[in-house]
C-alpha cells in the first residue's frame, strides 16, 4: 500500500454499500463513522486485512474512532507507525 488511494480501495472493499451507493466515491476525505459507512465489525475487519495485505499491525492503542474518522485520518496514523510521516 503506497497511497492514501490505495488504502481508499481496502477501506472499500470492507464496508457494505446500500443499494444505489458507489464504491468509487470513498475518497480520503469520506467520513466514515459520521456516514455510518463503517462499524465495530468493520473497523476489525480493516485492522484485519491491513495487517495481512499492507502488512502493518495496528496496536489496541491506534484503534481508536479518530483513526477511522475518514481515510486520511488512518493513513496519518499508519504514518505515524511507521515513521513515514504520511499527510
Amino acid at each position: 500500500m503506497n497511497t492514501v488511494e490505495d488504502l481508499c480501495t481496502l477501506i472499500g472493499r470492507r464496508i457494505t454499500w446500500a443499494r444505489g451507493e458507489d464504491p468509487q466515491s470513498l475518497t480520503p476525505d469520506t467520513p466514515l463513522l459520521e456516514r455510518g459507512l463503517i462499524d465495530s465489525l468493520a473497523i476489525m475487519e480493516i485492522v484485519a486485512a491491513l495487517d495481512k495485505e499492507a502488512g502493518v499491525t495496528l496496536p489496541d492503542t491506534e484503534i481508536v474512532a479518530a483513526n477511522f474518522r475518514t481515510p486520511k485520518a488512518l493513513w496519518t496514523a499508519i504514518g505515524a507507525l511507521t515513521g513515514e510521516g504520511r499527510a
